[in-house]
Parts: C-alpha cells; structure tokens; sequence
C-alpha cells in the first residue's frame, strides 16, 4: 500500500540538481500536488548542505552528478548532518553499481528522470514515510542481474565428482571407473547422471566441454 500523508500536511522537498531545466521542471511538476511543496533548489553539493542545515526538508531529491562533488557525497554529507534525513535519488543512470551504491550509502529511494510523474510522486510519499522506493525500471533491471548471476554461478561440483570427471575425460568406460574408485556401475551412472545435470551436459563429450570451460579440468 502507498503511504499517504496525513489531511493538512505538506512534504517539504529539496531539489538537488546541476541542471537549472531539470530543477525548473521538477519544481513545476511537483508544485501540481498539494501535499508537497518544493521548499528550495541547489546545484551543488555546498549548496545543498547550507541549504538542508536552514530549511530541514522532509525530503531531499539528489542527482548523482553535482558541482563540487558527487551525489553519493552529498548523501554521505546530508545523513551525517542528520541520521533522519530522508534521501530520493533521481538519476538519469541506471546502473547497477550507481544504485547499490546510492541506497548502501543510505539514500532510501533511486528513481530514473525517464519516469513518470506518478513513479516520482509515489516514490517521493515513500521515502517520506521513511520507506525505500525503487523505480520499476531500476528493480527489473536488478532482478535481471541477479537472476543471471544465479544462472552463471559455478556449479557445486564435489572432489569425488572431479576425479571422475577426470576420468571421464581420460575416455574410460562406466566399469573401468568403477573399478578406479571402488564403485559399483550403477553408483557410477547414478553420480555420473547427476554431476552431469549440474553441469548442463546431456551427454560425456557435452560434461567434459563444460567442465573445461569452467576450469574445473
């Protein structure tokens, strides 16, 4: 469920951005809400840290690329000013590292300038509810990664299934690799069977590619 605001109250927002357009534009959007008001606008990392110490936003909109030091700075600098502070960053990158590195430095939210109106409002309610807040576009783009690093980890092959591979790629025979490790022939195809799953391999020749490929020969 979207956080609302309370009847009668106005989120405060800071907007951080080199760009005056950008802070023209974001000033003019969100001027359209009655529950937030753009309270002031900086180009710089010093004028952002003057500007949060005097007005206390509820929420600071940060860009990662700023006159006089970086956006990942400028969250650093602002949450050492309060633990409180309440950081939306608004990017027009959506790399991976950029992200992670945004929200480990505790910014709550990453939102991309290619969004909607209705993505940065709600993400901006979010974080003033002290709740993190990711674009889509940023949190497919994630689950994407992750779900291909998972596809790429290294199959867990164990020693006893090394030696065989070994074997296997020696050209020996079911028997003579029971007879190398002191195996029964149905233990051999049933390890063999299931070392070649792991590996994605359907047949011998397939298991020692992909073994060598993944150095494990």
């Amino acid at each position: 469920m979207t956080p609302t605001a309370s009847p009668g109250t106005v989120t405060t927002i800071l907007i951080v951005d080199d760009h005056p357009i950008v802070r023209q534009g974001l000033r003019s959007l969100l001027s359209g809400h009655p529950g937030l008001a753009v309270v002031g606008e900086a180009a710089t990392v010093s004028e952002a840290l003057h500007l949060f110490r005097t007005l206390c936003p509820d929420v600071s909109l940060v860009d990662i690329r700023l006159g006089g030091g970086s956006g990942l700075d400028l969250v650093d600098n602002l949450l050492e000013e309060d633990r409180r502070a309440r950081i939306l960053v608004v990017s027009s990158f959506d790399d991976d590292e950029y992200v992670t590195r945004s929200l480990r430095a505790g910014a709550l939210g990453y939102v991309l300038k290619a969004d909607s109106p209705s993505v940065l409002v709600t993400a901006i309610e979010t974080v003033a509810a002290g709740q993190r807040a990711l674009s889509p576009a940023v949190t497919g783009h994630l689950v994407d990664q992750l779900m291909g690093e998972a596809e790429s980890r290294e199959p867990d092959v164990d020693q006893l299934e090394l030696r065989m591979l070994r074997l296997v790629a020696r050209g020996l025979s079911n028997a003579r690799i029971a007879d190398e490790l002191f195996m029964s022939d149905t233990t051999v195809k049933r390890r063999l069977s299931v070392l070649f799953g792991k590996l994605g391999a359907g047949r011998r020749a397939e298991a020692v590619a992909a073994a060598a490929r993944r150095g494990l020969l």
